[in-house]
């Protein structure tokens, strides 16, 4: 909306609130001094109704939409939080586990631990530390979530998941599938499939909450899908 029609709307709810104390006052000097019939100032006292409520609504009616529509998003919010709250911290929780680099189930310490794959490798360490510190803001706001936005702190759990997946889950993955998948060990294809199943679960889990809250919410609020690591099997 421009300025032009801004400064329009106001002038029509300026003149549509005064016409209903006018019309009222006409109302009255006539249904006190004619001698019309009581059918037509019954008519008159209608009309008059019918123009205050309109000037009502004019005035205040987008104020009270504001307010309704905040006063719904609050009302979804807070159910949100009941049904969900629970399973979104045990997700956020599984995920710090995830962030541990000295974690044997985890696929990063996996590649980090290879013994035949040149110490490039390595590089994921100091992106962990980067990501469990993120990790570490975004649970201080999940003890606030009933003062702040449900779906922001959604959001921001996912970006911390989609740069793990990314950069320390399949970036590594595909870059020893095409160059050094014939140097790992059985052991090492033991340790990395361990791991990938374990993650595979986590992904799922959280995909299905995902799709369970964007069904209760009629929107896609969350992310209900993400690359998976394949297995690295031998050439």
């Amino acid at each position: 909306m421009t300025n032009n029609d801004k400064l329009k709307d106001e002038r029509i709810a300026h003149i549509t609130s005064m016409i209903g104390p006018l019309a009222g006052l006409v109302a009255t000097i006539i249904a006190t001094f004619s001698n019309l019939p009581p059918v037509i100032q019954y008519i008159m006292v209608l009309l008059l109704v019918i123009i205050t409520v309109l000037s009502i609504y004019v005035v205040f009616g987008q104020s009270l939409l504001i307010l309704l529509k905040k006063a719904a998003t609050a009302i979804k919010h807070r159910f949100l939080v009941k049904k969900y709250y629970d399973d979104f911290n045990l997700l956020s929780d599984r995920l710090g586990e995830l962030l541990k680099d000295n974690h044997i189930d985890n696929i990063p310490y996996v590649f980090i631990n290879l013994r035949n794959i040149p110490p490039q490798f390595n590089y994921p360490r100091s992106l962990i530390y980067d990501l469990a510190s993120l990790l570490a803001v975004f649970k201080e706001g999940m003890k606030n979530v009933l003062r702040g936005d449900f779906q922001l702190l959604i959001k921001q759990f996912e970006s911390i998941l989609r740069m793990y997946n990314s950069q320390l889950v399949l970036q590594p993955f595909q870059q020893i599938r095409n160059l050094y998948r014939d140097k790992l060990t059985e052991q090492d294809r033991e340790n990395y499939e361990k791991s990938r199943e374990n993650y595979v679960r986590f992904l799922q889990d959280y995909i299905n909450f995902a799709k369970a809250i964007n069904k209760d919410c009629g929107e896609k609020i969350a992310q209900d899908w993400f690359e998976q690591p394949g297995k690295l099997e031998k050439s």
